[in-house]
């Protein structure tokens, strides 16, 4: 499959799609943290401009996120900030792609556009964390949960009062493995005919 993965400098998601035998290439503002296909620029045009199989997003969640919400006032510059981040969302949602996930933490987009289709855990997938992540889909089956993992950690357990806030922030926004090894084992073009 040809798998466009939006949003994404880390490659966790998109190296899991290319070891399972697919086209996978990120997108990202920045450039990639690890070798592979990578395009450094906005998304938007590829989703609008090329046929993708499968498009899977992870849209920067600083302005949607539950622990901003007390931020968001009308007329605050924080509000004006989340109506950009929701409409940036709803691009990719109505971009003319027949497959496209959309992941994002629990937050605002539940009231602005409509709950998530699943909510997953990485300790579903083998992985010790307890973090909520939530997926929007479009023709796109929900994932079967792989291995239970009895151990639940929240990723905050990984960050420290002596790292700077976009350390901490990198941090508590990095893709679980295991989760995109799933994705890329279970979303295939015969799961989502």
């Amino acid at each position: 499959m040809k798998i466009l993965i939006c949003c994404e400098y880390s490659g966790i998601v998109r190296n899991a799609f290319a070891k399972a035998g697919h086209y996978a290439i990120s997108c990202d503002i920045i450039n990639s943290q690890s070798p592979g296909l990578h395009i450094v620029g906005d998304c938007l045009p590829l989703l609008y401009a090329f046929k993708w199989d499968l498009v899977i997003c992870h849209p920067p969640c600083t302005y949607l996120c539950k622990a901003q919400l007390f931020r968001c006032k009308p007329g605050t510059n924080f509000f004006l900030l989340q109506q950009l981040a929701l409409e940036f969302f709803l691009k990719i949602w109505n971009s003319p792609q027949d497959h496209i996930v959309i992941e994002n933490p629990i937050g605002a987009l539940s009231r602005l556009f409509r709950p998530p289709d699943q909510i997953i855990y990485p300790w579903y997938f083998g992985d010790p964390h307890s973090k909520d992540i939530c997926l929007w889909l479009k023709n796109v089956p929900p994932l079967i949960a792989t291995l239970y993992n009895t151990r639940r950690q929240p990723v905050s357990n990984h960050v420290n009062g002596r790292m700077s806030k976009a350390q901490k922030s990198e941090i508590k926004s990095r893709f679980f493995p295991l989760v995109a090894e799933a994705m890329a084992n279970q979303w295939t073009l015969k799961s989502m005919s």
